[in-house]
């Protein structure tokens, strides 16, 4: 029997962490070239959902008690009209105690086109393992759409009674603290320094949130290529040619008062991958950890910086520095005031996060095309939304997929409104493009071209 299931600690944080105003949610955003039928996404949902139960789930906490997962009920595929292309409806957020934890939405668009919006909570499951799921519903779909038998890669709901164990047994753990004593010194620097936040200029309605605020970033296959390249050229990698090109980014808008002490940074929460090989049969679940990049101005507008986030993060997994964000909340669940206390003592806990999942859907996409394909549909863009924490007014998550290289930058409406937003992803997107030489000369002479294909 999978249930119940004791919260981990990084759950209860994702739990604890969330607010009314900033439930700890992310967001994908499914685009198919065609209507697709209601009844087939109904039956490949409840399928996909059947074999993620932790998605169907609900919190229950009793007393002083760890909160804990109960089974829930298979939720339902509402079908929703959007008014234009590109928009995106305003989602209620998931409630928590009475489930799902997850939820997925059919958007037809005017232009015979249609959307699955899924909605993910993050005490559930982290980006990878939405993926995952995501991943059985189109080949779910697929095959109820064509009336054949799904091809699965082997899924074993047992294997969430160890997702907290993050592949250490008892003689892995003693051994692996030396290096976290190293860790502690980042905990020093994260409650030393001050992160720089775009400060809420107002308050546009309790829904600000749910209206999905975003602009990408998108590099089609050449310039992917390219950017592999570079990143190959440089020493480095194309997560941290991204993640400086983030900190320019931030840089530049972020007030003056933002600075005004040496102890201000602008810090980058990255999530940190935490699965191994133990974890190939594991549903939608959270594995994974958080590091913490910080930067003064100074050291941000230098022609180093790519070679210094390279060797923070060489040490990092060096070191196994992963570790130290989630040692920091199990010591945390056992001290008075527990997690809550913990997350409840920073408004701000980094100025954006920035996540990159990698090539997705490449087992179930056709070789051909690299799209996935849904009956007579292709699945033609995959646009990813991370999830917003008070204080941090900005989220990037990037995918791969179909060989494109897209980066989605979601904001608060309260602190950043549309046109600023669309500014900061064109603002990444020429930081980016400086690394593809092909493409500088071209963009320096069309700056207004460069930022439209930033925020298409």
């Amino acid at each position: 029997m999978t249930f119940p299931l004791l919260l981990t600690p990084f759950e209860e944080y994702a739990l604890r962490d969330g607010t009314a105003s900033h439930p700890l949610e992310f967001f994908y955003r499914l685009s198919f070239d065609g209507l697709l039928d209601p009844g087939a996404v109904a039956t490949g949902s409840a399928e996909a959902f059947r074999r993620h139960p932790l998605l169907a789930a609900r919190i229950e906490e009793r007393g002083g008690s760890t909160p804990r997962f109960e089974p829930g009920d298979t939720p339902p595929v509402p079908t929703l009209a959007a008014r234009a292309d590109d928009d995106l409806p305003a989602i209620p957020a998931l409630d928590e105690v009475t489930g799902p934890l997850a939820r997925l939405f059919l958007v037809t668009r005017p232009t015979g086109t249609s959307d699955i919006l899924a909605q993910f909570h993050h005490v559930a499951c982290d980006g990878l393992g939405a993926l995952a799921f995501l991943a059985d519903f189109c080949t779910l779909l697929d095959a109820a759409l064509r009336g054949a038998v799904a091809d699965l890669a082997p899924s074993d709901p047992c294997t969430l009674r160890r997702r907290g164990r993050y592949g250490l047994d008892s003689w892995k753990l003693v051994r692996s603290l030396p290096a976290q004593a190293r860790g502690l010194e980042g905990v020093w620097k994260f409650l030393r320094h001050r992160p720089a936040r775009f400060a809420p200029a107002g308050d546009p309605g309790p829904e600000r949130l749910h209206r999905l605020q975003r602009a990408d970033a998108r590099l089609d296959a050449d310039e992917a290529r390219g950017l592999r390249r570079a990143a190959t050229a440089a020493g480095v990698s194309v997560n941290e040619l991204a993640a400086a090109a983030l900190f320019r980014s931030l840089r530049e808008p972020l007030p003056a008062a933002a600075f005004r002490h040496p102890r201000d940074v602008v810090r980058l929460s990255i999530p940190i991958n935490m699965r191994g090989p133990a974890d190939r049969r594991l549903p939608a679940a959270n594995v994974v950890s958080m590091v913490f990049l910080d930067r003064r101005p100074a050291e941000i507008d230098v022609a180093g910086l790519e070679a210094s986030l390279h060797a923070e993060m060489q040490l990092i997994k060096r070191l196994g520095l992963g570790m130290t964000f989630l040692f920091t909340l199990a010591t945390a669940r056992l001290l008075p005031g527990g997690i809550a206390g913990l997350v409840g003592d920073r408004s701000t806990a980094a100025t954006a996060l920035f996540t990159n999942l990698g090539r997705i859907f490449s087992r179930a996409a056709d070789r051909r095309t690299g799209l996935v394909r849904a009956g007579p549909h292709a699945l033609v863009a995959v646009e990813p939304l991370a999830p917003l924490r008070r204080g941090t007014a900005l989220a990037m998550a990037a995918v791969d997929y179909g060989g494109h290289l897209r980066f989605t930058l979601r904001t608060d409406p309260a602190a950043l409104d549309a046109a600023a937003t669309e500014a900061l992803a064109a603002a990444f997107a020429r930081h980016l493009r400086r690394h593809l030489p092909a493409v500088t000369e071209h963009a320096a002479a069309d700056p207004a071209r460069l930022a439209a294909e930033a925020c298409a």
